[in-house]
């Protein structure tokens, strides 16, 4: 069963009515759009997910006054919380792309572990957010394996928006102009004293 067959109902009262048997039950348009969970190239199902974002206020409160001042410094970095886990699949599917899919979870999990644990950056897709594809990082997660549950493990992640790295400042004209004239100041004083280099080789002579 793909994924994408859960947006047909396939209770009793939806079944296609006779004379359609051809068409298929009723369409729920928030499950066509489920996709496969990912992070970087590690599979997994999820549980529960959650996103943490909003507005960075800094609330200014002054002597004497009793109208505080809310200032909106920007938007807060996207944080997502992920209930993910592997599970024990009832054959071995294989190909590229499908360890998720084996008798053995521990492929999945391990291979999961690797890039949560790997330190890059990477694309985050989550079911319910088809076309929202955000580039994150992992800053810490938690596997958990229990002897009750065989073949079952989860991980309770953390993916923190990566952004884009701060742009240099420009450099200070102030700076540019003191620095062009040390060069023009030199290049008249060696044009001064006649071209002659501002250092002596170790192959020339003084005079005395």
């Amino acid at each position: 069963m793909k994924i994408t067959d859960l947006a047909y109902d396939q209770r009793p009262q939806f079944a296609p009515q006779p004379g359609q048997e051809g068409q298929r039950p009723v369409k729920s348009p928030w499950r066509a759009d489920l996709q496969p969970a990912s992070f970087r190239n590690a599979f997994f199902h999820v549980e529960a997910s959650g996103i943490e974002s909003g507005r960075r206020v800094v609330m200014h409160e002054f002597p004497k006054k009793n109208t505080p001042y809310a200032e909106d410094m920007g938007r807060r970095a996207f944080e997502f919380t992920v209930r993910a886990y592997c599970i024990q699949y009832p054959r071995d599917v294989e190909g590229a792309g499908l360890e998720l899919y084996r008798r053995d979870y521990r492929i999945a999990r391990d291979l999961l572990a690797q890039e949560l644990t790997s330190g890059e950056p990477g694309p985050l897709r989550l079911p319910n957010f088809k076309g929202r594809e955000i580039t994150v990082i992992c800053p810490r997660y938690r596997l958990t394996e229990e002897e009750r549950a065989g073949g079952y493990c989860v991980f309770d992640i953390t993916f923190v928006e990566l952004g884009v790295a701060p742009r240099e400042p420009p450099p200070d004209s102030r700076d540019e102009l003191i620095k062009h004239y040390e060069q023009m100041l030199n290049r008249i004083k060696e044009g001064l004293s006649g071209g002659a280099p501002s250092s002596t080789s170790g192959t020339g002579a003084t005079d005395a």
